[in-house]
């Protein structure tokens, strides 16, 4: 793989998986402040705590991330595997990457290509698992699929 340019690191976080909210706009006076709710700071940190055990330094090179969310199972959902419900993948996604930026890599922009899917969680319980591969060569990204 490194000849190819290529480190991939995999990691998971333990928990069930917080969505990016929309940032709260608080007025007071004539100021208006906007702040991102605590769940999801606290779920951000989490990420990047996580994510700081495993990589060394941010990459500056693109990167290609894949994201699949162990959700808590219902026991309504007993025979199910894909999670059709909320919350939305792409909120899902946005709370990974922004945790990983400084981290995993040096901004979320470096993010060339992504996959992410919802499935429901076995006896270990709800986790996200998080691959990141660095793309150093420019090379069709059918190269680096998982």
């Amino acid at each position: 793989m490194e000849a190819l340019g290529l480190r991939r690191v995999q990691f998971r976080v333990e928990g069930k998986a917080v969505p990016k909210a929309r940032a709260r706009v608080v007025t007071k006076g004539k100021r208006r402040f906007a702040f991102t709710p605590k769940r999801v700071k606290e779920w951000e940190e989490k990420v990047k705590e996580e994510a700081s055990r495993h990589f060394e330094a941010a990459s500056d090179w693109p990167v290609v991330v894949s994201l699949i969310f162990y959700m808590p199972r219902p026991k309504s959902r007993r025979h199910d595997f894909w999670v059709p419900t909320t919350p939305d993948l792409d909120n899902l996604e946005k709370s990974i990457l922004d945790a990983l930026n400084g981290v995993a890599y040096t901004d979320d922009r470096l993010v060339v290509a992504k996959s992410a899917s919802k499935r429901y969680a076995g006896s270990d319980g709800p986790y996200v698992q998080v691959t990141v591969t660095s793309v150093k060569d420019q090379r069709s990204l059918s190269e680096y699929s998982s």
